[in-house]
């Protein structure tokens, strides 16, 4: 059984007490600005986290896409930094449970939002100006790729010359990246109701013409579908997206080393009237030569008929690349009001983490929203228990926390997991620091 602990934080006053004698003991070697935090609340699950104002709303959206990494026996995130109005990398504190500035700016671009990926050797992140829809999409508003060496020494990212680098010309609700075999680097969105993906084309800062994928569906979407991409250890890049107007979800693979416009259509992983809708969360297992992909996916259920309470609301999708087959499980049913999945894998343990807000607005059961939930599942047999799951996330003074998000990797018992939400009645961050055991 895993056990989740939430470690207990300190005063804002000894967390600075505690930064102070790092310096002095030599432990600390940069000096880190201490983000200010609220003041938790009797009821209050998790950690108040340094403020996003001037950065729009949702400011740890979109679905698809990571903000944290962790590295070097820390845990890391892109986040707004309000003094400057600009994107910064922090590092979490797990002492105290803040997030320090590092002062290593990503993007000036207030209303960003960013895609990290951490390859072991350099951090990438891909920032573009946020659109509620393809449909609103504009022009002129490029998706850039910023690349950072990490200095151990001192703890520090510093940014690379030539970047950044332009992915795309056009703003976007969603934009993801990863990074295959050979050192490609591709990345995926909607644009103009149609899934486009683009890649390197001779070295990470330098990128081709982005194309529509050249299968079907894939310029059959609305403009509310998004899409993902996620590179797998056998040697693909697989992206997926959703297809409203057909009620399918759509997975499709690109051998690693081919040209860039061939692709193979895999079997869908779902095909089944209101099953589709734009949320996607994908990941693939850092060590499986398979290249197995999971994802967790949203279905458009409560909008055929809420009064369905025990039909599927949120699913999670196990690809079997032998086979070309999906399996599926539910995570959470209709009455769940579970929204905004994100799905963790624990290598170590084989296990699955799902984690999403509950209950949805405009939920016709019960329950006090904006609580970030937790459930588990075994990758196989995958079995998720009924209910919404154990909150690990609440601000009791407010119902808008969401948009939960983590890291790409694969995580363990040495990096435990840390999430990361937002909330937009009080312009904060917050997150939760959870033990993962057998």
């Amino acid at each position: 059984m895993n056990v989740l602990r939430c470690r207990k934080g300190r005063t804002h006053a000894s967390a600075l007490i505690a930064v102070l004698l790092g310096v002095l003991l030599g432990v600390a070697p940069i000096p880190d600005r201490l983000p200010t935090t609220a003041n938790a609340a009797p009821g209050d699950i998790g950690y108040a986290g340094p403020s996003y104002a001037g950065d729009g709303q949702d400011a740890t959206g979109e679905k698809p896409e990571s903000k944290l990494w962790w590295n070097d026996g820390l845990w890391w995130a892109a986040l707004f930094d309000t003094a400057s109005g600009t994107h910064h990398i922090f590092r979490l504190n797990r002492s105290t449970h803040r997030w320090v500035d590092t002062g290593t700016m990503i993007d000036n671009r207030p209303g960003t939002r960013s895609d990290a990926l951490w390859d072991g050797t350099r951090l990438y992140v891909a920032s573009h100006v946020g659109a509620t829809s393809s449909a609103d999409a504009t022009w002129g508003n490029p998706a850039r790729l910023y690349r950072f060496s990490y200095n151990p020494a001192t703890k520090t990212y510093a940014p690379d010359a030539g970047f950044p680098a332009r992915i795309n010309n056009v703003s976007s609700e969603t934009l993801t990246i990863d990074k295959d075999s050979r050192g490609v680097l591709w990345a995926t969105w909607a644009q103009d109701s149609e899934i486009y993906v683009n890649s390197t084309t001779a070295g990470d800062a330098r990128w081709g013409s982005p194309f529509v994928i050249p299968v079907a569906g894939a310029s059959t979407v609305s403009s509310d579908d998004i899409s993902a991409v996620v590179a797998t250890r056998g040697g693909r890049i697989g992206v997926m997206w959703s297809n409203q107007p057909e009620s399918t979800v759509y997975f499709v693979n690109h051998t690693d080393g081919a040209p860039r416009t061939e692709w193979i259509v895999s079997n869908t992983p779902v095909g089944d009237p209101g099953l589709a809708d734009d949320h996607i969360s994908l990941r693939s297992l850092d060590a499986d030569p398979t290249g197995r992909v999971f994802a967790v996916v949203k279905t458009s259920l409560d909008d055929v008929d809420p009064s369905l309470s025990t039909a599927p609301q949120i699913l999670l999708l196990a690809s079997n690349p032998a086979t070309g087959t999906w399996s599926t499980a539910t995570v959470g049913e209709l009455d769940d009001c579970h929204t905004r999945p994100i799905l963790m894998l624990d290598a170590e343990h084989q296990m699955l983490h799902v984690f999403l807000t509950a209950p949805d607005s405009g939920c016709p059961f019960s329950g006090s929203a904006g609580t970030i939930f937790h459930k588990s599942s075994p990758m196989k047999p995958m079995s998720f228990p009924a209910g919404r799951g154990t909150p690990v996330i609440r601000d009791t003074l407010s119902p808008t926390l969401n948009n939960v998000t983590s890291t790409k990797q694969s995580v363990s018992g040495a990096t435990g997991l840390v999430i990361l939400a937002s909330n937009n009645d009080t312009g904060r961050y917050w997150h939760a620091d959870l033990a993962l055991k057998p």
